[in-house]
């Protein structure tokens, strides 16, 4: 019980210092290089929640100090050192690590010196009590899930709908076997429920005053929401989350979900989607959205990001160097990857 019990504080403090690290770097990144808030943001803002389950495949038990007997308390003055490294392992791999350092190459964490100044018996019962909480918070998570999609069943449909005009969402309908469905007793914004469906729900009052053209806006829009799997990812992000349920990560998730949804307006002018029409569309959907609950893992307006994103619409699109910052983002991405996503920050 000792050694689960040692391991499970390192998981408490070491999981909590590695985000905060992870998150001020990516963040660092974003301001630095002038990261515009969509899909790349979305990347890098995920990597700090994704590496909190990662991070348990990267402890190294051979080199812990615990392991070997060794206390990091007792250690002669001098011969504990915190260090910080950057380099190359091989010709494309980049290794990052902050950690803490003893004689004969042995590791420690923080939590190593808070578990050898706390009472055994205590920690035993922090280990229990750390489980059943880990535990009760996913449980919780998925039966919310499943309540919610019992609602989402329960909503009164129609085969009542618009016609799709638009050569190239017409081809996506067939191709995809996409189906839309008029909500008559929901009056919130239009989005896309479960993990992988391929259902997009539009409220009936809503497609009534929406014209042929912002009708196919929202399409385009929760098409996005499709092609990039944007519910499994908020679900992934979602269960991680609850087993990690101590690290505040609801600020991060809603600059997620924010640059999910600028990410597909931004991407809906594949669809030769007019601009206008998406922000005529998102301000309708807007008006009755915020007045409504909103269902379990769907995309939806949020009052923060209704403004932002109709203002990105009505700006110009910068198409300059488009090439060239594509084929940057995409090296600056493997950089990161190999850099945070695969870094050892404060573990043994």
């Amino acid at each position: 019980m000792d050694k689960f019990s040692f391991f499970t504080l390192n998981i408490l403090i070491n999981s909590t210092l590695a985000f905060f690290t992870t998150a001020f770097l990516i963040e660092g990144i974003i301001f630095l290089f002038k990261v515009k808030q969509g899909r790349f943001a979305v990347f890098l803002r995920i990597l700090p929640i994704i590496k909190l389950p990662l991070d348990l495949l990267l402890y190294n038990f051979s080199k812990w100090s615990y392991l070997h007997g060794v206390n990091p308390l007792n250690c002669e003055s001098g011969t504990r050192t915190l260090s910080m490294a950057l380099g190359f392992k091989e010709p494309f791999q980049i290794i990052s690590m902050i950690k803490m350092a003893l004689p004969g190459d042995l590791t420690f964490t923080l939590a190593d010196i808070v578990g050898y100044s706390s009472n055994k018996n205590t920690l035993n019962y922090l280990t229990i009590l750390f489980v059943f909480t880990c535990t009760y918070s996913l449980i919780r998570k998925l039966i919310s899930y499943k309540h919610f999609t019992a609602k989402l069943n329960n909503l009164e449909k129609t085969s009542q709908t618009k016609k799709v005009k638009n050569p190239y969402l017409k081809q996506l309908f067939r191709k995809n076997k996409l189906q839309i469905i008029t909500c008559l007793n929901y009056s919130g914004s239009p989005f896309v429920a479960g993990i992988l469906s391929s259902n997009i729900h539009i409220p009936f009052d809503l497609l009534k005053n929406l014209t042929q053209e912002e009708y196919e806006a929202i399409l385009a829009h929760e098409i996005e929401h499709i092609r990039y799997r944007d519910n499994l990812l908020n679900i992934t992000l979602s269960i991680i989350e609850s087993i990690f349920w101590w690290i505040p990560t609801r600020w991060l998730r809603k600059r997620i979900k924010e640059g999910q949804e600028i990410g597909c307006d931004r991407n809906c002018k594949r669809y030769k989607i007019n601009s206008i029409d998406l922000a005529s569309a998102i301000y309708k959907a807007a008006k009755v959205s915020l007045k409504t609950p909103n269902y379990f893992f769907a995309n939806y307006l949020s009052t923060n990001t209704i403004r932002k994103r109709i203002n990105l619409l009505l700006k110009p699109n910068d198409v300059s160097f488009r090439l060239l910052r594509v084929t940057f983002f995409i090296f600056i991405g493997y950089v990161i990857c190999s850099t945070i996503l695969f870094g050892r920050f404060w573990t043994f």
